[in-house]
């Protein structure tokens, strides 16, 4: 009792005083499971290797009879790991926009729109799970903005006719994985983020554009600018990205291109990566609709670092099943 009165207080203190008695929560399990093989050219992960992935998703809503919508989500591994709880957070949103508090990529990140995904980004030429941790292929140069679940606090505005403004406060950037908390988390290495964006229509072709930047007080500065064009099934993406601009010395940019076509249950996609001073990546594949929520998927991915250390060629064949 006491805790539900403290609640309504703070309700009340923000502002959003009126009757919230006759909704109820709505509570469901959603998820996925990846299931495949594949097979890699690399030093560190040679020969046929076996894909078992999944998440469970417990999502819970409640929209109040003022309008607001509260919402929670907790995601959990399918496998044991460090980072057993993946993204959960809580959501507050209305007129005034959403706000989030929890364990989430950026805003900036969120946002992003420049790049064509694979299903489950299994494979790919940028911002994907690689099939091998070798040449070219280390996450330090695939992420727009910052892809990592720290605790924050985030704000999306409403769309005003397909445009948006959000951004994300992030105290520790050690908060992802097993450094997870559920104490009050304070500055140690914080860092911010803030962007903007436009998704809307043109008669018949579609239109997506974003800018983000990330700031994370030590001098590792991120600007992200991501495009994307889509009609007639055929959808094509291209992302900038330049790390630490602030720095000509640092300075590395970042240029990746994306294609994709779709047509019935078939869609075929892929794109390239260069990253100046580190190397290229391409990938490119086919997805099939075998049912409701399951996917078929075979791709490549090739990469080749500009250091010593040589190229990675690999393929992966798989299942999504999404429930």
């Amino acid at each position: 009792m006491k805790k539900a009165l403290i609640a309504t207080t703070a309700l009340v203190a923000a502002g959003f005083a009126t009757t919230a008695t006759a909704a109820e929560w709505s509570t469901n399990v959603t998820g996925y499971y990846f299931l495949g093989l594949g097979a890699s050219d690399n030093s560190n992960a040679d020969g046929i290797g076996v894909l078992r992935d999944g998440e469970a998703h417990v999502r819970a809503k409640l929209v109040a009879d003022n309008g607001i919508t509260f919402q929670a989500r907790i995601e959990l591994e399918a496998f044991t790991s460090g980072d057993q709880i993946d993204e959960n957070y809580g959501t507050i949103s209305g007129s005034f926009g959403t706000i989030l508090i929890g364990a989430n990529d950026s805003a900036a990140y969120n946002n992003h729109v420049g790049t064509i995904y694979a299903p489950g980004a299994r494979i790919g030429y940028y911002d994907s799970f690689r099939l091998f941790g070798g040449a070219g292929t280390n996450g330090t140069f695939s992420d727009p903005g910052v892809a990592n679940d720290d605790i924050a606090i985030h704000y999306t505005s409403p769309s005003l006719s397909g445009f948006k403004v959000y951004g994300s406060y992030h105290p520790d950037a050690n908060t992802d994985g097993g450094n997870d908390s559920n104490n009050p988390v304070f500055e140690n290495g914080d860092y911010w983020t803030a962007g903007a964006s436009y998704n809307g229509n043109f008669g018949d072709v579609g239109f997506g554009l974003s800018a983000g930047y990330t700031d994370d007080f030590g001098g590792t500065d991120t600007i992200n600018i991501g495009a994307n064009v889509s009609a007639s099934g055929f959808t094509v993406a291209g992302t900038y990205n330049v790390d630490n601009p602030a720095g000509a010395n640092n300075k590395a940019d970042t240029v990746a291109v994306g294609a994709q076509y779709s047509t019935g249950p078939w869609t075929i996609g892929g794109g390239y990566r260069d990253h100046e001073g580190l190397g290229e990546q391409g990938a490119a594949w086919v997805t099939y609709g075998l049912a409701p929520g399951v996917l078929f998927t075979a791709g490549v991915e090739y990469s080749d670092a500009d250091a010593a250390a040589g190229s990675d060629f690999g393929g992966l064949a798989y299942l999504t099943m999404r429930f």
